[in-house]
């Protein structure tokens, strides 16, 4: 299979994480479930998403799977181990911590999630983390406003009632999530060249989202596709043992090797976006990237300075698809356990 893709991208796309459909893990109390096939997709998806963006986070965008013998090893072992089906502090975002926290959020357990509450999930999880030292802000009108990431993000802290917008010195990284409809039954083709040019900026983290029936986790474009890789695989649990004993073969499910690609236009309109940036520099190019963006094409979400202040509960001008799960339920993702 490797020889059908340049080795630079295989390389890449075998050292991205691969979170799928587990079995045989303790039950996700008070429920029974023992695996989340066939309701498990978008939690497994942005599992994914979130996955690769601690391996940017804490192994850089050009890292590269490693053997046991390499220095990076013990990081690469521990951000897995984040990861594992359990409900236990070395676990802070396994099935079990996603599931019972969409719990609060209205989700039954094994109730499919949509990207709206999934996104909710991860920045709640990654807030009760320290140890992640990354924050994670969630855009959910089609706006990402930068004074709510500055202080969001500083980790010196800033007065929410300044009106100064300049952001202080130290900018804690931080992992932005939209998530938008774009469409109603179909990803509208207006949207097409907006969404295909966040796969070039060095800050993409992918996207969670599928087509119908199905979650899927897209990391790469093709021409007019977009190489995802696939939850809707059922995987053992991974067995505990101390972060030293893990083997290459250990982890081996935790990567795919075979890229498989959807057309655009068969992309489902409701998705969650991730766009990771390290340093205010980059927040900065960033936010200046997504408007130029907007400016040549029809734009699929908005930067602006800060949020307005509204007497009443009112949309942003900027609506782009604001989202909830219940929209979802009655357009189009929904889990099946289908390939």
């Amino acid at each position: 299979m490797s020889l059908l893709w340049p080795s630079d991208f295989y390389s890449d796309f075998t050292s991205r994480f691969w979170m799928t459909y587990r079995h045989n893990y303790p039950p996700i109390r008070p429920s029974h479930y023992k695996t989340d096939i066939g309701w498990g997709c978008m939690l497994r998806s942005g599992q994914s998403l979130l996955a690769n963006a601690l391996m940017i986070h804490f192994l850089s965008r050009q890292w590269r799977r490693p053997d046991s013998s390499d220095s990076s090893w013990n990081t690469y072992t521990k951000i897995v181990h984040w990861f594992l089906d359990e409900l236990s502090p070395r676990a802070p975002f396994s099935i079990h911590r996603i599931a019972l926290l969409g719990k609060q959020l209205g989700k039954n357990i094994g109730e499919w999630f949509g990207p709206s509450t999934i996104s909710q999930v991860i920045q709640a999880l990654v807030s009760d983390f320290p140890e992640a030292n990354m924050a994670v802000y969630v855009a959910m009108d089609g706006v990402v406003y930068r004074k709510d990431i500055y202080n969001q993000s500083n980790s010196a802290g800033e007065d929410d009632n300044n009106d100064d917008i300049s952001p202080s010195s130290v900018f804690k990284p931080t992992l932005i999530l939209v998530t938008i409809r774009l469409g109603i039954d179909h990803l509208h083709p207006s949207y097409y060249p907006a969404l295909k040019a966040c796969f070039q900026l060095p800050y993409f983290v992918g996207i969670a989202g599928g087509r119908p029936n199905s979650s899927l986790y897209f990391m790469g474009l093709q021409d007019d596709e977009l190489i995802y890789i696939d939850p809707h695989f059922s995987r053992p649990a991974l067995e505990t043992k101390n972060l030293v004993d893990y083997t290459e073969q250990d982890l081996a499910t935790y990567h795919c090797t075979i890229p498989r690609k959807l057309p655009i236009s068969q992309v489902d309109p409701s998705m969650m976006l991730g766009f990771y940036c390290r340093t205010q520099q980059d927040f900065d190019i960033f936010c200046e990237q997504i408007t130029q963006i907007g400016q040549h094409h029809s734009a699929i979400f908005a930067i602006q300075e800060q949020a307005p202040e509204y007497d009443e509960d009112v949309r942003s001008e900027h609506d782009f698809g604001v989202i909830s799960d219940e929209d979802d339920d009655n357009g189009a993702l929904s889990d099946d356990g289908s390939l």
